[in-house]
């Protein structure tokens, strides 16, 4: 059972990044071609922690491990529910990052705390990055 609990958990992220590509891909195509700009800062926000807490121990100093499987679903979820922005997409998305969660914790890769804490500073990061006025740093040229 274990086995099939790891496939699906390990199969979530990815189905989270084909979603969000295709949601990025609409954006595209409907003229708001900065929008891909917002999952790239994501990537680079969730990857520059994680290799800053390998670098300097940030989360085992306090007795706790970065979760970057929750950091990258976190920041896909965001992206796909901005990008879609409807009340059921962010209903669905919701659910299901805490039913990956509850996943991640019954077969103990990461601590509910691990996983917060995590959600917390990607989370903040995000609002950054969806703050930001990204779309003036894109300038189409024809």
């Amino acid at each position: 059972m274990n086995a099939i609990l790891d496939q699906i958990a390990d199969a979530y992220t990815p189905l989270l990044l084909a979603i969000s590509l295709g949601v990025a891909t609409v954006k595209w195509m409907s003229g708001r071609r900065w929008f891909w700009l917002r999952l790239l800062a994501s990537a680079l926000l969730v990857y520059g922690v994680m290799f800053t807490d390998n670098r300097w121990h940030w989360w085992p100093a306090v007795g706790l491990d970065y979760s970057t499987h929750t950091a990258a679903a976190l920041a896909l979820a965001i992206f796909i529910g901005i990008g879609l922005g409807t009340r059921a997409v962010w209903i669905l998305l919701g659910t299901s990052l805490l039913a990956y969660g509850e996943l991640m914790f019954y077969l103990g890769y990461h601590t509910w705390l691990d996983m917060g804490a995590t959600a917390a500073v990607i989370g903040a990061g995000l609002c950054l990055i969806y703050r930001a006025p990204l779309h003036h740093l894109y300038r189409h040229r024809a």
